[in-house]
């Protein structure tokens, strides 16, 4: 076998390697987008208990930053949904989200503590106190969350990510101290299955070329 020949037979090889990564990558998504979805598309973690004596819980900040892809039409990015259940019939819940100085501006002061750390098996979070010795005022009384939603029962914010800083941030509807509630979190990517077949495509064209590149090297090294 020539040295061409030789290097037909090589880079065929590497294509094929290529294309099985390609297509059980998009193969694997596709999977994940079909069963580890719920009835609404959204990804979602595993109950959640909440309870601090303070008056607020808040997510670190989130930095969200899509630059060029909104260039392109993908739709929503990603949707976001928490979906929160008060354990005291006495208190109804809130959950909003806004942009993080806003809510360190409305938190001056007073005692909250931010999610630091969140295991879903064993259920276990992990906080750090913001000390404070003011009252908050009630947060529905605030215009500038982004998304908010309150009320007695079981509540759900959906939320289409943008580009900032951003907080999500949990409390009574009245703004009175001591929380305790029920949490999940969720995720809705529209467009994985799109790029799930994109790769399960892209894969499959890459195993007909490097299976051509295997065929000439074979067939010119024994006509030679």
């Amino acid at each position: 076998m020539t040295g061409g020949r030789i290097i037909l037979l090589v880079v065929g090889i590497i294509l094929l390697l290529v294309a099985l990564g390609l297509i059980i990558s998009g193969g694997g998504v596709l999977w994940a987008n079909s069963c580890l979805t719920d009835d609404e598309g959204y990804y979602s973690t595993k109950t959640i208990t909440i309870e601090r004596e303070s008056y607020g819980i808040t997510s670190t900040p989130i930095n969200i930053d899509i630059g060029l892809a909104c260039i392109w039409d993908w739709g929503n990015l990603a949707t976001i949904k928490i979906e929160g259940l008060g354990n005291d019939p006495a208190k109804n819940i809130f959950i909003g989200v806004a942009e993080d100085g806003e809510v360190r501006e409305f938190f001056n002061n007073v005692e909250y503590d931010e999610v630091t750390e969140v295991n879903i098996y064993p259920n276990e979070v992990k906080y750090e106190n913001h000390p404070g010795s003011l009252e908050p005022d009630a947060p529905i009384s605030k215009t500038f969350w982004r998304e908010q939603v309150h009320g007695n029962g079981t509540q759900t914010l959906e939320w289409d990510i943008e580009s900032g800083k951003w907080t999500l941030v949990i409390m009574n509807e009245d703004g009175s101290s001591g929380i305790d509630a029920n949490v999940t979190f969720g995720a809705k990517i529209p467009w994985l299955s799109t790029v799930g077949i994109w790769l399960l495509a892209s894969g499959g064209l890459v195993l007909i070329i490097g299976l051509l590149l295997i065929v000439l090297s074979i067939r010119g090294s024994r006509q030679e």
